[in-house]
């Protein structure tokens, strides 16, 4: 009999497989130099589909950045608005009509419009995304831009975002230095006075935002009374989708209503449907699952081939297809979870990269990272059933 010490004594192996080492486990690590490939492709793989997903994700936040930050509940648009940077002027009166539903409580309007802001150091002009508006409202709810509107009263003053490409200039590292940045916009004179952060996207590489005398005075064709959106605000409790749907129905033909939430959708759905931003980030996923499938059906077929003969004499003892269906399945299943661990950590780095140098809202979320690591389970049991393929057609006696 086993002494109590014997049995305490007994090597780690042993608590974690009493039954002994599993034999699907056994085989894999026998070719260490295969497992490690098998293993390097599917990381491979996978930091790749997570990367996709991530950046699927970080895009489409980011192209409604801009609208994230802005207080409304319903949004009043151009029939003919395709995106934040084309959306078509209507006329301001429309915004004031709005103003007389009863759900209203207030209503702010924006100019939006690219002019050309020449970099203060090179001198070089590029197209520059403008908002401007009433410095008087509040028309965003970021605390930075809040706090320094007041700027915008004055003739000339603009506010710049620090997120902005760096082809415009050092404009965030030299505002730090001196109180103001002399610079142009549309070859009229601008005082740069401070900072906000919005980011850019695929329609802008950089924002200003300019008080709207200001705008009205250097933008040419721009009017007072033709906007490009209006922002509204509801009472508490109130439906932004009936009243948008109630303002759609009341308002002139010259102008659209759509709730919050919808023109956030408007937004995202022009770049997903109508580029091919989409199409691309899919089919590189689709590219990598592939990959990694024929990467574990190459490493599975090759070890099923190895052992045929081991396992036609187990088929000639009665063991059925199943079981050594289940084997390689079991195989297939380890190797995902080996190869999706290090993949997920080599992701976690793209995307502290994509967002410290591409100022991208990459995160790692249990949504994508639950889709991935499916994938990449299914991706692996699919390779492992196929495998199986020759031995379930190997007849013990032609081997023998």
């Amino acid at each position: 009999m086993t002494s109590p010490a014997r049995r305490f004594a007994r090597p780690l192996s042993e608590w974690i497989c009493p039954l002994g080492i599993p034999l699907p486990w056994s085989q894999l690590v026998m070719e260490k130099k295969r497992f490690a490939a098998a293993v390097a492709g599917i990381t491979v793989a996978v930091a790749m589909m997570l990367f996709q997903v991530g950046l699927k994700s970080a895009l489409f936040a980011q192209v409604v950045a801009p609208i994230k930050q802005m207080r409304a509940d319903v949004v009043l648009i151009s029939p003919q608005f395709e995106y934040l940077g084309s959306s078509h002027d209507f006329p301001l009166e429309r915004l004031f009509s709005a103003q007389s539903d009863q759900a209203v409580v207030g209503a702010t309007s924006l100019y939006l419009g690219s002019l050309p802001f020449k970099n203060p150091l090179t001198g070089r002009a590029r197209d520059i995304f403008i908002l401007a508006f009433d410095p008087a409202e509040q028309p965003f709810t970021n605390p930075e831009i809040l706090s320094q509107q007041d700027k915008l009263k004055i003739e000339s003053v603009a506010l710049y975002d620090r997120l902005s490409r760096a082809d415009y200039g050092p404009v965030a590292d030299l505002l730090v230095k001196q109180n103001a940045v002399d610079s142009e916009v549309a070859d009229r004179h601008v005082q740069i006075e401070g900072l906000f952060s919005m980011g850019v996207t695929f329609a802008a590489d950089g924002n200003v935002l300019l008080g709207r005398d200001t705008y009205l005075k250097i933008s040419p064709g721009a009017r007072k009374d033709q906007i490009s959106l209006g922002l509204v605000t509801l009472k508490p409790g109130a439906d932004a989708a009936t009243v948008a749907a109630n303002l759609d129905k009341r308002l002139p033909d010259d102008v659209m209503a759509l709730s919050y939430a919808d023109f956030i959708n408007k937004e995202e759905g022009y770049w997903a449907e109508r580029t091919p931003i989409g199409f691309v980030i899919t089919a590189s996923m689709l590219v990598s699952l592939a990959v990694g499938a024929v990467i574990v059906y190459q490493i599975l077929y090759t070890d099923v081939t190895d052992h045929l003969p081991e396992y036609a004499t187990l088929k000639s003892i009665g063991f059925g297809d199943g079981y050594f269906v289940r084997l390689v399945l079991q195989q297939s299943a380890i190797l995902s979870i080996f190869g999706f661990v290090p993949g997920l950590g080599l992701a976690a780095g793209l995307y502290w990269a994509t967002r410290t140098y591409g100022h991208m809202p990459a995160e790692l979320t249990c949504g994508n990272v639950a889709l991935v690591f499916g994938l990449s389970l299914g991706m692996c049991l699919l390779a492992g059933a196929l495998a199986t393929r020759k031995l379930r057609r190997a007849n013990p006696a032609d081997i023998f």
